[in-house]
């Protein structure tokens, strides 16, 4: 039996922190497999800044990339996990009490 969200507050609360956190773990994923076509794992401290934001060096390391079969990063996929995930952890807080 699935349980009604709205009848569980706690447990929607839950599923909107889990899913917060699989999106930011989706947007590392991307990031390693997208940048790591570069000079593979090596470098990847220095392109590290490409994680959270667009930097100037991000778009030299994408056009070294060339094309690829993988998407070009965006950091707001990790924007967006974390904001889902502060919500969802607001929400678990408030219903905890």
């Amino acid at each position: 039996m699935i349980a009604n969200p709205a009848k569980s507050p706690a447990k929607a609360a839950r599923a909107v922190l889990t899913f917060g956190l699989v999106v930011i773990a989706a947007a590392l994923v991307w990031w390693l497999a997208y940048y790591s076509q570069y000079n593979g794992l090596s470098d990847l401290g220095a392109k590290f800044a490409c994680f959270s934001n667009d930097a100037p060096e991000c778009g030299i390391v994408q056009s070294l990339i060339g094309s690829s079969a993988i998407p070009v990063y965006s950091p707001m996929l990790l924007w967006a996990g974390l904001v889902v995930s502060l919500v969802g952890l607001y929400l678990t807080r408030r219903h905890k009490a």
